[in-house]
């Protein structure tokens, strides 16, 4: 058998070139009646990119202003971070809710066949979607971005209504406490008539200060007024003796009385003094009883010195007067002298009191304070959780907007035919070598045949 050349390849092919065309012109036709015949199929795309930066703001926090400022919404350059973007755009949940938008959409075929996607040499997500109807091939690229862009912001937003729920009850806990606390305060200050302790202790110290200043001055008062008394009465002695061997009564128990109850009215004008205003009722009245007190004391005392008068325009009788003013000048000074003890002694109590008094009062004060600044944080809380459930943030940044293709994706007539070209002359070469093939092995097995019959 002679060696196989090329020469004899070629000529092979060429002595079955008509089969070859015929097989070459069999495939373009058909290609061409395929890609008459096919119902075409659109590809729209769309371009976009879910930027790197966070988009967070708070609505309420003091550094808002400058965190509303514009900034670079970029796509961030690792590969790596736009793979679980392209996990969602391949998942169930995205292809449902597509489907719902568009019900003649099936999901097995947006799942399978008809969507895909690629990151571009920019680090940009390019999704591809297919359809027999262009602009419905455009509308599902479109969707697939908004529903990207509505799973992400669901996904922000999964336990912001539960979280709405929570800071709005213990608001209004916190609210009820904070309402129980300043009524507490209130009644703590009504019960122990204070509006700030720490005025009511420097009032107190001046007043006592005050009142221990005017108690001395009365006690040097009564000193000179005992005095003036014991000179009358030496004097009065002196005189009465030329009248009669008795000693000249000057009291009795109706000015013991007066004389109490004066001392009473004054220190209780005193006292109330320190707690209430000078037109305040209650001291108005004591003030009254006080002067009508004094007047009977006067008028008392006159009456029983009187009965006891022996003559009149006497240097007796002008004693005797004398020791009725010094007695009644005596009994107020005594009654203001005790008047101002008491209150000095209230005073000094109430002083002694009033660090416990602050004490607690610090503390009622604090524990409002602490349920204030709590409900106020909750009520920021919930108004910028209540902004930032209304936000709508736009987690994707579309480029390239999808648009309805004018040409088919497929079938492409002319990519249709150099592929039916390029397959017939293959198939031709590989049938022109098989019947080459087929003929050869025939004319060897008839030659042995022959020979074999020569032999015989």
């Amino acid at each position: 058998m002679p060696e196989k050349t090329l020469l004899y390849y070629w000529m092979s092919l060429y002595k079955r070139k008509k089969e070859i065309f015929l097989i070459v012109v069999i495939s373009v036709i058909t290609a061409i009646v395929f890609s008459k015949n096919i119902t075409p199929v659109y590809e729209a795309s769309t371009v976009f990119y879910v930027p790197s930066d966070s988009q967070a703001l708070s609505f309420m926090s003091a550094a808002t202003v400058d965190r509303i400022a514009r900034d670079k919404m970029r796509p961030d350059i690792n590969e790596d971070a736009s793979a679980p973007y392209i996990g969602l755009l391949k998942s169930k949940e995205i292809a449902e809710r597509v489907h719902r938008e568009f019900p003649q959409k099936e999901v097995q075929k947006l799942l399978i066949s008809d969507i895909d996607i690629e990151i571009t040499k920019e680090f940009m997500l390019k999704l591809y979607s297919r359809d027999e109807d262009p602009e419905l091939s455009a509308d599902i690229a479109t969707a697939y971005t908004k529903s990207l862009n509505s799973l992400l912001q669901d996904a922000s937003l999964q336990n912001l209504q539960q979280d709405i729920s929570l800071i709005a009850e213990h608001a209004s806990k916190i609210k009820e406490k904070l309402v129980k606390a300043e009524e507490a305060v209130k009644l703590f200050e009504e019960e122990n008539n204070i509006v700030s302790i720490d005025e009511e202790i420097n009032s107190l110290t001046s007043q006592r200060i005050s009142f221990q200043n005017q108690l001395e001055a009365t006690n040097i008062l009564i000193k000179e007024n005992i005095e003036k008394i014991d000179s009358v009465s030496e004097q009065f002695k002196r005189e009465e003796a030329l009248y009669s061997e008795r000693d000249f009564v000057l009291t009795n128990p109706i000015i013991e009385h007066l004389q109490e109850k004066l001392s009473d009215l004054s220190a209780q004008i005193n006292a109330l003094s320190v707690e209430l205003k000078a037109a305040h009722p209650d001291l108005l009245m004591l003030k009254s009883q006080y002067k009508e007190i004094s007047y009977r004391l006067e008028e008392e005392i006159k009456r029983f010195i009187s009965a006891q008068i022996k003559s009149k325009d006497t240097f007796y009788e002008e004693l005797r007067q004398r020791s009725v003013n010094f007695l009644i000048e005596k009994n107020n000074l005594q009654a203001t002298k005790e008047g101002y003890a008491e209150v000095i002694k209230r005073t000094s109590e109430r002083l002694l009191e009033l660090p416990a008094i602050k004490t607690e009062w610090d503390r009622l004060n604090e524990e409002v304070l602490h349920y204030k600044k709590n409900y106020e944080q909750l009520k920021l809380n919930l108004e910028e959780a209540e902004m930032q459930e209304s936000r709508q943030i736009q987690f994707v940044v579309v480029v390239d907007k999808a648009t309805p293709p004018e040409s088919p994706s497929f079938p492409i007539l002319w990519i249709n035919l150099i592929v039916a070209v390029l397959f017939s002359l293959v198939a031709g070469v590989f049938y022109a070598f098989f019947i080459d093939y087929v003929e050869e092995s025939g004319n060897i097995r008839t030659r042995k045949i022959i020979k074999e019959l020569i032999s015989k």
